[in-house]
């Protein structure tokens, strides 16, 4: 099942457009931080279900008094009008982690439009954290 997950998620954010692969920044850090125009739906149960997918992959996370960290990173590809063109995670050591991210962005990132002040595709960054205890 987690196989198919990450297919779908790889092949969601495959490079479609050489144009696209070319112009997406080689430092991730210089990327401004994307905002939204309003908050992305997270609940209780996504950090679950996170914490579910970390711990079934035998994930090995940051941990600090008794508690994982995880800090899910990743670039994004915001089109003028506002809409997500694609979704580049940050390596984490967590590949569910990132899968999930990338679903998470997809499905709720979409809704909470994300502001676009250029009149061109714009990288931007974004983050999820997770915390569960040990």
């Amino acid at each position: 099942m987690i196989d198919l997950l990450l297919a779908m998620a790889l092949a969601s954010t495959a490079t479609q457009d050489g144009d696209i692969a070319s112009a997406m920044p080689a430092d991730y850090s210089a990327l401004k931080t994307v905002q939204f125009t309003k908050p992305i739906y997270y609940a209780a149960r996504h950090e679950l279900a996170a914490e579910r997918a970390a711990k079934k992959a035998k994930c090995k996370l940051p941990t600090d008094q008794q508690w994982v960290h995880a800090r899910i990173e990743a670039a994004i590809l915001v089109t003028p009008n506002g809409k997500l063109a694609k979704i580049v995670p940050v390596e984490s050591g967590c590949r569910e982690l990132e899968v999930y991210m990338v679903n998470h962005l997809n499905k709720y990132g979409s809704k909470a439009g994300p502001v676009s002040n250029s009149r061109k595709n714009t990288w931007y960054k974004t983050a999820m954290h997770f915390r569960w205890p040990e």
